[in-house]
């Protein structure tokens, strides 16, 4: 009997039951429409706006901050557009960052807007190369929490201080954006103590449903969506609200919040137990030391398409990069092509990734067909 070993958690996860159970009762519960005035949609938009504010307790920010989206990808387009409403500057990212922010450089430009992207040399943004990249004309630096190939921990709060000391000889604010998408719950990251001015994240990596995300504001008054369409969100996000999903989304959250530092060190003991596995088969780790306890990247023995095959037909799911970019242009492999690994080792990589269920049953058993694939020869 085939095993079903999941190792593909930050493509997306497995919808919890709890998330699953909160998603079936708001539907039975609250069905009426936030925005009507009658009694049931006056009960729906009060049970929003308690999911809204349970939410961002957790999360150490106040409710007006945050906003629900249908996924992290909307939530980085509402910023990336907005840009449109403004006079053309300059925009600033760093060379891993996901498509999702990474494919606006292309329509900026058509608007007049001057872009550099920053190197990632063994996975990190350099302050200093930041500090350097620095205009006048600066409008917004997007870099991410935690790469979502590698799982690399940015060092976020040494960026936001090198923008915001630069803020103080141009005396004008730079929006600092970061993809938060791997870094909720999973690392220790308290957004209003880095500073940043906006924050996308994702309820389907957390074990909470698909298309359902958040964006996170500092000061919500100074952002203009390119279609607030019917007002709804505070007008930064028009369309009905998808209040089911978002319980279950409170839900997952909570899950991956509460007891966060035990569930983090249990996940970092289970991938270092892996990585000890593949270095001892002679496999590159590919993911720096200072990097997520959820995301494992290696090369392996073969191209990686072709190894994640094998290891699939013995009932394992892995990545062999982002899986929002297996199917375009290879963007996971010229991530890691612009953090310096070598083009070969980068065309064998491979991603595993953990959740907060996975058991060591699950890590023993991937282990013991690592081993068993050895060099697929």
């Amino acid at each position: 009997m085939t095993m079903d070993l999941y190792f593909d958690n930050a493509a997306t996860t497995k919808l919890s039951e709890r998330a699953l159970a909160a998603y079936a009762e708001a539907s039975s519960r609250f069905y009426g429409n936030p925005s009507s005035v009658h009694r049931i949609g006056i009960e729906a938009k009060k049970k929003l706006e308690e999911e809204r504010e349970c939410i961002a307790s957790l999360m150490g920010i106040n409710g007006n901050q945050l906003f629900f989206t249908s996924g992290a990808t909307e939530s980085i387009a509402a910023v990336m557009s907005s840009l449109l409403f403004t006079t053309p500057g300059h925009i600033i990212i760093s060379k891993i960052e996901h498509e999702a922010v990474s494919s606006w450089l292309p329509v900026l430009r058509q608007h007049g807007w001057r872009t550099t992207e920053l190197r990632a040399r063994n996975g990190f943004v350099d302050p200093e190369e930041l500090r350097a990249a620095l205009t006048p004309e600066t409008k917004l630096v997007a870099i991410m929490a935690v790469n979502n190939v590698t799982g690399a921990i940015e060092p976020i709060d040494k960026l936001v201080r090198t923008v915001r000391e630069y803020e103080k000889e141009g005396k004008r604010r730079i929006f600092f954006f970061a993809d938060s998408v791997q870094a909720l719950g999973k690392i220790d990251y308290r957004i209003e103590d880095i500073g940043i001015d906006g924050a996308s994240f994702s309820g389907h990596k957390i074990n909470g449903p698909r298309g359902i995300g958040m964006l996170y504001l500092e000061n919500s008054a100074a952002f203009r969506p390119l279609a607030p369409a019917g007002g709804q969100e505070k007008g930064k996000r028009g369309g009905t609200e998808n209040l089911p999903a978002i319980s279950a989304l409170r839900v997952a959250v909570e899950e991956w919040l509460v007891g966060r530092e035990e569930k983090n060190l249990r996940a970092a003991a289970l991938k270092e137990r892996i990585a000890s596995a593949v270095s001892d088969l002679g496999f590159q780790i590919i993911s720096p030391e200072m990097s997520s306890p959820y995301i494992l990247s290696y090369s392996g023995p073969l191209p990686s398409q072709v190894y994640t095959r094998m290891l699939s037909d013995r009932g394992v799911s892995v990545s062999s990069g982002s899986a929002c970019s297996n199917n375009s242009k290879g963007e996971g492999e010229k991530i890691l092509i612009a953090m310096g690994v070598r083009p070969d080792k980068a065309r064998n990589a491979v991603r595993i990734s953990l959740s907060n269920s996975t058991t060591e049953d699950d890590a023993e058993n991937l282990i013991r067909i690592i081993r068993e694939i050895g060099n697929g020869r």
